[in-house]
């Protein structure tokens, strides 16, 4: 890769990176008892849709390169995606017959609380559906096609998994830190970027985000299943 075009990338992934970060610093920190979380919030993930098709075609100066492939190696890379995703629930089913569910129980209120200060108490299920299909498909597009994709330009592919994964965790350790002491925020988050790392050998290994969606998505939705429980059981 060109000088300028390396320089280009380093300037639209160094946002990318951040950006999700410190929007979430807005809606779950500084403006947590704010009507404004909720808009700030939607803004980030407005970003999140446009920034890498904005950046692509306008900063990178470069065609999308989304290529339509047969449905067959998106079903193909399904099932590993699914094994993947129900080994990681059912670890996160163990850990909840640990001493970490005080951990977590002891958090509900202030789940609670964030959930309505988000608008979505009445209608929560609905909410954990949508982020566990759509939000992590969102995500998958954003932080494995677009930050992983670049950066496997630009650096070694371990290390473009590990660059991204860290980029990943980032806005998960403000909003973990919000509930739990900051040694287990950490620890959450770096979960968070171990699965972050994951997902994009996933990607880089099947050439499609179905395998890492799927995953993902079964993921959240059993983080959504110990939410639920923790604040209405």
């Amino acid at each position: 890769m060109q000088p300028i075009c390396q320089r280009r990338t380093w300037i639209v992934l160094l946002p990318a990176m951040l950006i999700p970060a410190i929007a979430a610093l807005f809606y779950f920190v500084w403006l947590k008892d704010s009507e404004a979380a909720q808009p700030v919030y939607g803004g980030a993930k407005i970003f999140i849709l446009s920034w890498p098709i904005i950046a692509t075609i306008l900063i990178l100066r470069r065609p999308l390169g989304w290529k339509i492939q047969p449905i067959t190696a998106h079903l193909r890379a399904i099932p590993m995606g699914l094994l993947s995703g129900v080994g990681i629930a059912a670890l996160i089913a163990l850990l909840m017959t640990t001493p970490l569910a005080d951990l977590v129980k002891s958090a509900s209120g202030s789940i609670e609380k964030k959930v309505i200060d988000l608008g979505v108490e009445e209608h929560f299920l609905l909410f954990a559906i949508c982020l566990s299909l759509f939000h992590s498909l969102l995500e998958e597009y954003y932080w494995r096609w677009f930050v992983y994709g670049n950066l496997r330009n630009l650096v070694s592919r371990p290390a473009a998994h590990a660059i991204a994964a860290v980029g990943f965790s980032l806005h998960h350790i403000v909003v973990t830190s919000q509930f739990f002491p900051l040694a287990w925020a950490l620890f959450f988050s770096l979960s968070v970027g171990i699965g972050g790392f994951f997902w994009s050998w996933i990607y880089q290994r099947q050439g499609t985000l179905a395998g890492a969606w799927a995953s993902h998505a079964v993921v959240d939705a059993a983080l959504m299943t110990v939410a639920y429980t923790m604040m209405y059981s």
